[in-house]
């Protein structure tokens, strides 16, 4: 056998291998995926959903199926009977399209909604805001790169203006969580200096997009979580015909009862054994040193807002509460979560957010808490009165009007004390 042969006998199959896999992936492959798999899908909270595209571009898009983009965290994952997608399917003519889990706070949100820009357009949304997401450091590193990929940060890239504030803010926090991340990083350090990418740039981005977006076509509808099969359409009949909330609320809140009467808080009975009592003693007083006051997610929430006002999103937003029995025990202060929550209302409200469902107080309420700080039972009852009719009715157009003194340190930094946000007001002249 000549040099000639041999070697291609050994480099051969991976070169074929190698340009037939360019071939798969550059080929025109059509991303048309069934009604079964959108809808579960919608309801899988998988972190391929949330970072791809096809799915949820096709889901939102479609003008048959009316999915709704409600984007949280992980209260979104407690699927009771009262959960927001069962009571979708029993009572609404709205499907509820899932983006959340633990750590998806607003950027990696951003990042998503970067991903349907065209399917958000005029359309309207409901965003939970957990005042849990302000911590000191803001969204954790690990939290962010697991549910940020190349393909978001690509696709922003596309999208990103240099000229705006709120790009080189969104370029600055990609850099910092990213850390080095050859090309994207390279090209997020352009948008934050406010400088143009070059056509070079962009014609990477694009060609990279064009890869990921087959990727993503071949492989995207495999290895969903089945929540739908297995949690959400076996719930539905377990819910009367005819929606009348005093009737439900008054059975969630038995339900409650049953279901949390082994502990002193209210704590869903399986919750409390696995995750509370094998270390009880050690959380008392555990929390009395939290503070949300403070944070980066301010900033974040921020450019999550001026996203909204790209695409003219009408929204709904809910503040979440916590479990007063839980936070009692734990020691945390109910008065810095008060002034947490008077601070992100002001930052919606001063921008023409008004639609805002303030739960913070709810969390002493019988049946409304179901574990430590996620709603469930009463309190999804409760949601879905206030959510419902706000979707299924018309709605006044929205008129937004940001002001990037939200972007900044000292807002990020302020004290929400009832004097100090008045401040930051006549400073900066909000409405």
């Amino acid at each position: 056998m000549t040099n000639k042969k041999k070697l291609w006998s050994i480099f051969g199959p991976v070169i074929v291998a190698g340009v037939l896999t360019l071939v798969l992936f550059a080929l025109p492959w059509g991303n048309h995926h069934s009604q079964e798999v959108e809808q579960k899908a919608a309801v899988s909270l998988s972190a391929t959903v949330f970072k791809n595209r096809s799915l949820k571009a096709q889901a939102l898009g479609s003008k048959k199926e009316n999915y709704i983009p409600f984007f949280g965290s992980s209260e979104l994952n407690r699927m009771d009977r009262y959960h927001p997608s069962v009571m979708a399917e029993r009572y609404h003519n709205y499907k509820p399209f899932l983006f959340g889990s633990r750590g998806t706070q607003s950027l990696p949100q951003l990042f998503n909604m970067a991903m349907i820009p065209q399917q958000m357009h005029n359309k309207k949304a409901v965003y939970i805001i957990s005042p849990q997401w302000f911590v000191r450091q803001g969204v954790m590193v690990n939290a962010f790169k697991y549910y940020n990929g190349s393909y978001a940060n690509l696709m922003w890239l596309a999208q990103a203006n240099p000229k705006s504030p709120y790009d080189r803010y969104t370029a600055r926090r990609l850099i910092k969580l990213l850390g080095d991340d050859g090309t994207v990083t390279q090209d997020a350090a352009k948008i934050a200096a406010g400088k143009p990418l070059t056509g070079w740039d962009r014609f990477n981005i694009n060609m990279r997009i064009k890869f990921l977006s087959h990727e993503d076509d071949l492989f995207s509808g495999l290895f969903l979580n089945d929540n739908y099969g297995k949690r959400i359409k076996p719930k539905v009949h377990l819910l009367p015909q005819q929606l009348n909330y005093a009737d439900l609320s008054a059975t969630a809140i038995k339900e409650h009862n049953y279901n949390s009467n082994n502990n002193r808080f209210g704590i869903l009975n399986g919750f409390y054994n696995s995750t509370v009592k094998p270390d009880l003693r050690k959380t008392r007083n555990s929390q009395r040193h939290f503070n949300y006051t403070k944070s980066p997610e301010y900033g974040d929430l921020e450019v999550v807002l001026n996203q909204f006002k790209k695409t003219n999103s009408n929204v709904i937003f809910m503040i979440t509460p916590v479990n007063a029995r839980w936070e009692k025990y734990t020691g945390m202060s109910m008065p810095m979560y008060y002034r947490t929550v008077d601070k992100i209302k002001m930052q919606l409200r001063s921008q023409g957010f008004n639609h805002i469902v303030d739960y913070s107080h709810k969390g002493g309420q019988n049946g409304f808490m179901q574990d430590t700080i996620h709603i469930g039972w009463a309190g999804w009852v409760d949601f879905d009165r206030k959510v419902s009719p706000f979707i299924e009715k018309k709605q006044p157009q929205p008129h937004y009007h940001m002001n990037k003194a939200f972007l900044s340190k000292e807002w990020q930094d302020l004290d929400p004390t009832a004097d100090n946000l008045n401040q930051f007001k006549v400073d900066h002249n909000l409405r």
